[in-house]
Protein backbone atom coordinates (compact mmCIF):
# COMPACT_ATOMS: atom_id res chain seq x y z
CA UNK A 1 0.00 0.00 0.00
CA UNK A 2 2.63 2.69 -1.27
CA UNK A 3 1.20 6.30 -1.34
CA UNK A 4 1.18 8.11 -4.58
CA UNK A 5 4.15 11.18 -4.05
CA UNK A 6 1.26 13.56 -4.63
CA UNK A 7 -1.15 12.15 -2.01
CA UNK A 8 1.39 12.07 0.49
CA UNK A 9 2.33 16.01 -0.40
CA UNK A 10 -1.32 16.79 0.10
CA UNK A 11 -1.83 15.01 3.58
CA UNK A 12 -1.18 17.65 5.86
CA UNK A 13 -2.92 20.66 4.85
CA UNK A 14 -5.76 18.52 4.09
CA UNK A 15 -6.14 17.45 7.76
CA UNK A 16 -5.48 21.79 8.44
CA UNK A 17 -8.32 22.57 5.78
CA UNK A 18 -10.30 19.70 7.11
CA UNK A 19 -9.89 20.68 10.73
CA UNK A 20 -11.08 24.14 9.74
CA UNK A 21 -14.47 23.18 8.79
CA UNK A 22 -15.18 21.23 11.65
CA UNK A 23 -15.03 24.35 13.72
CA UNK A 24 -18.77 24.68 13.26
CA UNK A 25 -19.53 21.40 14.02
CA UNK A 26 -20.65 21.52 17.59
CA UNK A 27 -18.07 19.32 18.79
CA UNK A 28 -19.85 16.58 17.25
CA UNK A 29 -16.50 14.97 16.42
CA UNK A 30 -13.35 13.57 17.43
CA UNK A 31 -9.64 13.37 16.16
CA UNK A 32 -6.80 10.78 17.19
CA UNK A 33 -2.87 10.45 15.76
CA UNK A 34 -1.68 7.51 15.99
CA UNK A 35 1.80 7.82 16.44
CA UNK A 36 3.46 5.17 14.48
CA UNK A 37 7.06 7.32 14.11
CA UNK A 38 7.57 6.40 17.81
CA UNK A 39 7.78 2.45 17.12
CA UNK A 40 11.40 1.57 17.47
CA UNK A 41 11.55 -1.28 15.44
CA UNK A 42 8.27 -1.63 12.93
CA UNK A 43 9.13 2.06 12.13
CA UNK A 44 11.79 0.66 9.71
CA UNK A 45 9.80 -1.99 8.28
CA UNK A 46 7.43 -0.39 5.39
CA UNK A 47 5.35 -3.37 4.95
CA UNK A 48 4.62 -4.02 8.63
CA UNK A 49 3.10 0.05 8.61
CA UNK A 50 1.45 -1.10 4.85
CA UNK A 51 -0.42 -3.53 7.19
CA UNK A 52 -1.42 -0.86 9.72
CA UNK A 53 -2.58 2.02 7.24
CA UNK A 54 -4.84 -1.01 5.55
CA UNK A 55 -6.20 -1.87 8.99
CA UNK A 56 -7.17 2.30 9.81
CA UNK A 57 -8.15 2.66 6.13
CA UNK A 58 -10.64 -0.08 6.28
CA UNK A 59 -11.93 1.47 9.75
CA UNK A 60 -12.02 4.82 8.34
CA UNK A 61 -14.20 3.71 5.08
CA UNK A 62 -16.63 1.81 7.46
CA UNK A 63 -17.36 4.28 9.83
CA UNK A 64 -17.13 7.30 7.31
CA UNK A 65 -14.29 8.66 9.20
CA UNK A 66 -11.10 10.97 7.55
CA UNK A 67 -7.76 9.21 7.01
CA UNK A 68 -4.76 11.46 6.53
CA UNK A 69 -1.31 9.25 6.34
CA UNK A 70 1.17 12.15 6.99
CA UNK A 71 4.55 12.37 6.34
CA UNK A 72 6.21 10.91 9.25
CA UNK A 73 4.43 7.72 9.47
CA UNK A 74 1.81 8.83 11.88
CA UNK A 75 -2.17 8.14 10.96
CA UNK A 76 -4.19 11.14 12.18
CA UNK A 77 -7.93 10.10 12.02
CA UNK A 78 -11.43 12.74 12.23
CA UNK A 79 -14.60 11.20 13.02
CA UNK A 80 -17.71 11.70 14.38
CA UNK A 81 -18.74 10.85 18.26
CA UNK A 82 -21.11 8.06 16.81
CA UNK A 83 -17.99 5.90 15.81
CA UNK A 84 -16.47 6.79 19.44
CA UNK A 85 -16.30 2.99 20.26
CA UNK A 86 -15.64 1.21 17.03
CA UNK A 87 -12.41 3.29 16.39
CA UNK A 88 -11.24 3.06 20.11
CA UNK A 89 -11.60 -0.92 19.36
CA UNK A 90 -10.14 -0.55 16.00
CA UNK A 91 -7.11 1.37 17.65
CA UNK A 92 -6.65 -1.43 20.73
CA UNK A 93 -6.74 -4.19 17.58
CA UNK A 94 -3.83 -2.21 16.30
CA UNK A 95 -1.45 -1.74 19.41
CA UNK A 96 -2.32 -5.61 19.67
CA UNK A 97 -0.78 -6.12 16.45
CA UNK A 98 2.08 -3.92 17.11
CA UNK A 99 2.21 -4.71 20.51
CA UNK A 100 6.20 -6.85 20.03
CA UNK A 101 7.59 -3.35 18.92
CA UNK A 102 10.17 -2.76 21.42
CA UNK A 103 8.17 0.65 22.53
CA UNK A 104 4.99 -0.96 23.73
CA UNK A 105 7.66 -3.24 26.32
CA UNK A 106 9.38 0.45 26.92
CA UNK A 107 6.35 2.98 27.79
CA UNK A 108 4.52 2.11 31.68
CA UNK A 109 1.67 3.20 29.39
CA UNK A 110 2.29 2.45 25.61
CA UNK A 111 -1.17 2.36 24.14
CA UNK A 112 -1.86 5.70 25.79
CA UNK A 113 1.62 7.21 24.27
CA UNK A 114 1.05 5.41 21.16
CA UNK A 115 -2.67 7.51 20.00
CA UNK A 116 -2.68 11.51 21.00
CA UNK A 117 -7.21 12.09 20.97
CA UNK A 118 -8.66 15.26 21.17
CA UNK A 119 -12.49 16.37 21.36
CA UNK A 120 -13.61 19.00 19.60
CA UNK A 121 -16.18 19.98 21.84
CA UNK A 122 -13.41 21.56 24.39
CA UNK A 123 -10.30 20.97 22.11
CA UNK A 124 -10.31 22.65 19.32
CA UNK A 125 -7.43 24.93 19.68
CA UNK A 126 -5.06 22.19 20.38
CA UNK A 127 -5.87 20.18 17.51
CA UNK A 128 -5.75 23.22 15.16
CA UNK A 129 -2.58 23.94 16.38
CA UNK A 130 -0.98 20.45 15.95
CA UNK A 131 -2.46 20.32 12.16
CA UNK A 132 -0.63 23.88 11.76
CA UNK A 133 2.52 22.63 13.10
CA UNK A 134 2.45 19.31 11.11
CA UNK A 135 2.44 21.30 7.87
CA UNK A 136 5.28 23.64 9.50
CA UNK A 137 7.49 20.37 10.27
CA UNK A 138 6.02 18.51 6.41
CA UNK A 139 7.59 22.14 5.07
CA UNK A 140 11.09 22.21 6.97
CA UNK A 141 11.71 18.20 6.16
CA UNK A 142 10.67 19.37 2.20
CA UNK A 143 12.80 22.42 2.79
CA UNK A 144 15.90 20.38 4.29
CA UNK A 145 15.56 17.48 1.43
CA UNK A 146 15.91 20.15 -0.95
CA UNK A 147 18.90 21.52 -0.24
CA UNK A 148 20.64 18.37 0.48
CA UNK A 149 19.55 17.33 -3.19
CA UNK A 150 21.01 20.28 -4.54
CA UNK A 151 24.06 19.73 -2.30
CA UNK A 152 24.73 15.83 -3.53
CA UNK A 153 24.73 17.70 -7.20
CA UNK A 154 28.00 19.65 -6.38
CA UNK A 155 31.30 18.09 -7.33
CA UNK A 156 33.31 16.19 -4.96
CA UNK A 157 36.62 18.14 -4.33
CA UNK A 158 39.43 16.62 -6.30
CA UNK A 159 43.23 16.28 -5.71
CA UNK A 160 44.67 18.56 -8.12
CA UNK A 161 42.11 21.14 -6.85
CA UNK A 162 44.05 20.84 -3.55
CA UNK A 163 47.02 23.12 -3.60
CA UNK A 164 44.40 25.83 -4.85
CA UNK A 165 42.25 25.33 -1.62
CA UNK A 166 45.48 25.71 0.76
CA UNK A 167 46.54 28.46 -1.07
CA UNK A 168 43.23 29.98 -0.97
CA UNK A 169 43.10 29.10 2.84
CA UNK A 170 46.27 30.58 3.77
CA UNK A 171 45.66 34.18 1.69
CA UNK A 172 41.29 34.10 2.79
CA UNK A 173 39.59 36.73 4.99
CA UNK A 174 38.47 34.87 7.95
CA UNK A 175 36.36 37.45 9.54
CA UNK A 176 33.92 37.04 6.85
CA UNK A 177 33.90 33.57 7.67
CA UNK A 178 34.34 33.22 11.48
CA UNK A 179 31.23 32.87 13.43
CA UNK A 180 30.52 33.20 17.21
CA UNK A 181 27.79 31.20 18.98
CA UNK A 182 27.21 31.90 22.61
CA UNK A 183 26.75 29.38 25.00
CA UNK A 184 24.03 30.31 27.36
CA UNK A 185 22.25 29.56 30.71
CA UNK A 186 18.41 30.75 31.39
CA UNK A 187 18.13 33.05 34.47
CA UNK A 188 14.49 32.89 36.25
CA UNK A 189 12.81 34.82 34.20
CA UNK A 190 13.70 32.78 31.20
CA UNK A 191 16.60 34.83 29.51
CA UNK A 192 19.57 33.66 28.01
CA UNK A 193 22.72 34.87 29.71
CA UNK A 194 25.53 34.19 27.46
CA UNK A 195 29.07 32.40 29.43
CA UNK A 196 30.65 32.39 26.53
CA UNK A 197 31.23 32.11 22.79
CA UNK A 198 32.08 29.51 20.52
CA UNK A 199 34.73 30.61 17.96
CA UNK A 200 34.00 28.26 14.32
CA UNK A 201 34.74 28.61 10.76
CA UNK A 202 32.29 28.07 8.71
CA UNK A 203 32.97 25.02 6.57
CA UNK A 204 29.65 25.62 4.37
CA UNK A 205 31.01 29.86 3.73
CA UNK A 206 34.36 28.20 3.30
CA UNK A 207 33.11 26.11 0.41
CA UNK A 208 30.49 28.83 -0.98
CA UNK A 209 33.72 31.54 -0.82
CA UNK A 210 36.80 29.39 -1.92
CA UNK A 211 34.85 26.45 -4.01
CA UNK A 212 31.67 27.40 -5.04
CA UNK A 213 29.68 24.28 -6.93
CA UNK A 214 32.24 21.67 -5.24
CA UNK A 215 31.55 19.40 -2.31
CA UNK A 216 34.27 19.66 0.74
CA UNK A 217 32.11 17.34 2.92
CA UNK A 218 32.29 14.06 0.14
CA UNK A 219 35.50 12.39 0.90
CA UNK A 220 36.01 12.36 5.01
CA UNK A 221 39.63 12.78 5.30
CA UNK A 222 40.03 15.34 2.58
CA UNK A 223 37.60 17.04 5.10
CA UNK A 224 39.93 16.50 7.89
CA UNK A 225 42.80 17.95 5.94
CA UNK A 226 41.61 20.72 5.04
CA UNK A 227 39.96 21.58 8.96
CA UNK A 228 43.67 20.86 9.83
CA UNK A 229 44.82 23.57 7.46
CA UNK A 230 41.87 25.82 8.41
CA UNK A 231 42.89 25.43 11.90
CA UNK A 232 46.45 26.71 11.32
CA UNK A 233 45.04 30.21 9.04
CA UNK A 234 42.53 30.25 12.50
CA UNK A 235 45.78 29.95 15.05
CA UNK A 236 47.62 32.70 13.11
CA UNK A 237 44.49 34.85 12.84
CA UNK A 238 43.72 34.60 16.40
CA UNK A 239 47.49 35.59 17.39
CA UNK A 240 47.07 38.97 15.15
CA UNK A 241 43.43 39.69 16.16
CA UNK A 242 42.78 42.34 18.40
CA UNK A 243 38.78 42.20 18.35
CA UNK A 244 37.92 42.83 21.89
CA UNK A 245 35.45 39.84 21.60
CA UNK A 246 38.30 37.71 21.72
CA UNK A 247 39.55 38.86 25.38
CA UNK A 248 36.57 37.37 27.44
CA UNK A 249 35.82 33.82 27.39
CA UNK A 250 35.49 31.56 24.56
CA UNK A 251 36.02 28.35 23.53
CA UNK A 252 37.97 27.22 20.38
CA UNK A 253 37.10 24.05 18.04
CA UNK A 254 39.66 22.21 17.08
CA UNK A 255 41.59 19.27 15.88
CA UNK A 256 44.13 17.50 18.40
CA UNK A 257 46.83 17.67 15.47
CA UNK A 258 46.28 21.24 15.55
CA UNK A 259 46.78 21.77 19.09
CA UNK A 260 50.55 20.01 19.29
CA UNK A 261 51.63 22.03 15.92
CA UNK A 262 54.48 24.97 16.43
CA UNK A 263 51.33 27.43 15.36
CA UNK A 264 49.45 26.48 18.47
CA UNK A 265 52.04 27.15 20.55
CA UNK A 266 53.11 30.36 19.13
CA UNK A 267 49.55 31.40 20.13
CA UNK A 268 49.82 29.78 23.75
CA UNK A 269 53.26 31.99 24.36
CA UNK A 270 51.39 35.52 23.42
CA UNK A 271 48.37 34.68 26.73
CA UNK A 272 49.20 35.34 30.05
CA UNK A 273 47.86 32.64 32.71
CA UNK A 274 44.83 34.55 33.03
CA UNK A 275 43.30 34.61 29.47
CA UNK A 276 44.28 30.80 29.09
CA UNK A 277 42.21 29.99 31.81
CA UNK A 278 39.49 31.59 30.52
CA UNK A 279 39.63 29.68 26.71
CA UNK A 280 38.13 26.43 26.55
CA UNK A 281 39.69 23.73 23.70
CA UNK A 282 36.62 22.06 22.41
CA UNK A 283 37.65 18.31 20.74
CA UNK A 284 35.50 15.99 18.52
CA UNK A 285 35.45 12.56 20.32
CA UNK A 286 36.07 11.61 16.93
CA UNK A 287 39.12 12.66 16.71
CA UNK A 288 40.46 11.67 20.13
CA UNK A 289 39.33 7.98 19.73
CA UNK A 290 41.35 7.50 16.42
CA UNK A 291 44.72 8.32 18.60
CA UNK A 292 44.03 8.08 22.61
CA UNK A 293 47.81 8.41 23.13
CA UNK A 294 47.67 11.51 21.25
CA UNK A 295 44.97 12.99 23.37
CA UNK A 296 46.19 11.84 26.69
CA UNK A 297 49.35 13.72 26.18
CA UNK A 298 47.41 16.84 24.52
CA UNK A 299 44.90 16.60 27.51
CA UNK A 300 48.09 16.96 29.89
CA UNK A 301 49.30 19.91 28.51
CA UNK A 302 46.20 21.73 27.75
CA UNK A 303 45.52 21.50 31.69
CA UNK A 304 48.85 22.22 32.59
CA UNK A 305 48.42 25.36 31.05
CA UNK A 306 45.62 25.99 32.49
CA UNK A 307 42.97 25.53 29.60
CA UNK A 308 39.90 23.72 30.22
CA UNK A 309 38.30 21.07 27.60
CA UNK A 310 35.48 20.07 26.87
CA UNK A 311 34.23 17.18 24.16
CA UNK A 312 32.07 17.47 21.23
CA UNK A 313 30.38 16.06 18.81
CA UNK A 314 28.16 13.46 21.56
CA UNK A 315 24.75 12.28 20.52
CA UNK A 316 22.73 9.86 22.45
CA UNK A 317 24.06 7.23 20.94
CA UNK A 318 27.68 7.91 22.12
CA UNK A 319 26.76 9.20 25.15
CA UNK A 320 26.71 6.06 27.57
CA UNK A 321 30.37 5.30 26.13
CA UNK A 322 31.56 9.00 27.16
CA UNK A 323 33.68 9.43 30.98
CA UNK A 324 34.10 12.87 31.12
CA UNK A 325 35.95 12.22 34.33
CA UNK A 326 38.88 9.94 33.15
CA UNK A 327 38.89 12.76 29.80
CA UNK A 328 40.13 15.72 31.87
CA UNK A 329 37.20 17.33 30.05
CA UNK A 330 35.21 19.95 32.42
CA UNK A 331 32.29 20.35 29.52
CA UNK A 332 30.78 17.79 27.30
CA UNK A 333 28.29 18.76 24.00
CA UNK A 334 25.54 17.13 23.93
CA UNK A 335 23.97 17.17 20.23
CA UNK A 336 19.77 18.20 20.41
CA UNK A 337 18.36 16.18 17.57
CA UNK A 338 13.91 15.18 17.09
CA UNK A 339 14.73 11.83 18.29
CA UNK A 340 16.43 12.48 21.79
CA UNK A 341 13.54 12.76 24.20
CA UNK A 342 11.72 9.27 22.62
CA UNK A 343 15.19 7.86 23.33
CA UNK A 344 15.33 9.62 26.96
CA UNK A 345 11.93 8.57 27.14
CA UNK A 346 12.10 5.01 25.43
CA UNK A 347 13.86 1.59 26.37
CA UNK A 348 17.12 2.91 26.85
CA UNK A 349 16.12 6.02 28.98
CA UNK A 350 17.74 4.31 32.34
CA UNK A 351 20.91 3.90 30.79
CA UNK A 352 20.55 7.31 29.31
CA UNK A 353 20.14 8.97 32.49
CA UNK A 354 22.86 6.87 34.22
CA UNK A 355 25.29 8.42 31.67
CA UNK A 356 24.19 11.69 32.48
CA UNK A 357 24.74 11.67 36.32
CA UNK A 358 27.39 10.21 35.86
CA UNK A 359 28.71 13.12 33.24
CA UNK A 360 26.71 15.56 36.09
CA UNK A 361 24.04 17.21 33.70
CA UNK A 362 25.57 21.05 34.97
CA UNK A 363 28.67 20.07 32.82
CA UNK A 364 26.64 19.56 29.90
CA UNK A 365 25.78 21.75 27.06
CA UNK A 366 22.61 20.70 25.07
CA UNK A 367 23.83 22.12 21.56
CA UNK A 368 21.72 22.41 17.93
CA UNK A 369 19.22 23.81 19.81
CA UNK A 370 16.43 25.05 17.76
CA UNK A 371 12.76 25.21 19.31
CA UNK A 372 11.67 25.56 23.21
CA UNK A 373 11.38 21.99 22.77
CA UNK A 374 14.59 21.38 23.23
CA UNK A 375 15.46 24.19 25.61
CA UNK A 376 12.22 22.13 27.78
CA UNK A 377 13.82 18.77 27.13
CA UNK A 378 17.29 20.09 28.72
CA UNK A 379 15.87 21.74 31.42
CA UNK A 380 13.98 18.14 32.81
CA UNK A 381 16.83 16.10 32.70
CA UNK A 382 18.96 19.07 35.00
CA UNK A 383 21.25 20.63 31.97
CA UNK A 384 21.46 24.48 32.74
CA UNK A 385 23.86 25.23 29.54
CA UNK A 386 22.53 25.66 26.00
CA UNK A 387 23.34 26.87 22.98
CA UNK A 388 21.95 26.91 19.25
CA UNK A 389 19.85 29.06 17.15
CA UNK A 390 17.22 29.28 19.50
CA UNK A 391 19.22 31.11 22.15
CA UNK A 392 20.28 33.05 19.17
CA UNK A 393 17.41 34.30 18.43
CA UNK A 394 16.28 35.15 21.99
CA UNK A 395 19.55 37.05 22.44
CA UNK A 396 18.46 39.44 19.25
CA UNK A 397 15.48 39.91 20.10
CA UNK A 398 16.22 40.47 24.02
CA UNK A 399 13.59 38.56 25.00
CA UNK A 400 12.55 35.17 27.54
CA UNK A 401 11.39 31.77 26.02
CA UNK A 402 7.64 33.27 27.51
CA UNK A 403 7.84 35.91 24.97
CA UNK A 404 9.38 34.50 22.13
CA UNK A 405 5.99 31.97 22.53
CA UNK A 406 3.85 34.61 23.16
CA UNK A 407 4.90 35.82 19.79
CA UNK A 408 4.63 32.93 18.11
CA UNK A 409 0.85 32.22 19.07
CA UNK A 410 0.06 35.89 18.19
CA UNK A 411 1.39 35.37 14.76
CA UNK A 412 -0.18 31.93 14.36
CA UNK A 413 -3.72 33.60 15.13
CA UNK A 414 -3.07 36.87 12.74
CA UNK A 415 -2.67 33.77 10.25
CA UNK A 416 -5.42 31.82 11.19
CA UNK A 417 -7.64 35.00 10.26
CA UNK A 418 -6.57 35.98 7.30
CA UNK A 419 -6.40 32.61 5.99
CA UNK A 420 -8.86 31.91 3.25
CA UNK A 421 -10.86 28.72 3.33
CA UNK A 422 -9.59 26.06 0.79
CA UNK A 423 -10.96 22.78 -0.18
CA UNK A 424 -9.38 19.87 0.80
CA UNK A 425 -8.36 16.63 -0.55
CA UNK A 426 -9.50 14.10 1.97
CA UNK A 427 -8.75 10.69 1.76
CA UNK A 428 -10.87 8.14 2.99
Amino acid sequence: MSRPAEQSKMQEQALLNHIKRLERSGGDYFAVQAHLSRLIDFERLPECLDIARTMMARVAKTHDASLFDLFNKDLFLVYNRASVTQIDEALSRLCRVLREDPFFASEPAAEQAFCSYFDLEDGYQELLSRAESLVTERAERDATRTAGTKKSKQAPISLTDLAAVEKAIAQADLSAMTSRQAVCELDDSGQPQPLFHELFTSMSSLRDTLLPGQDIFSDRWLFQYLTTKLDQRMLAWLGKNDDATLKHSFSLNINIASLLSPRFLELDEQLDQPRRNSIIIELQMQDIYVDVARYLFAREFLLDRGYRICLDGITELSLPYVNRADLGAELVKLQWSSSLRSQVEGKNRDRLREALERIDPKRVVLTRCESDDALELGSELGIKLFQGYFLDHLLSEKITREEAGERLAAAMTRHRRSATPATAAVSS
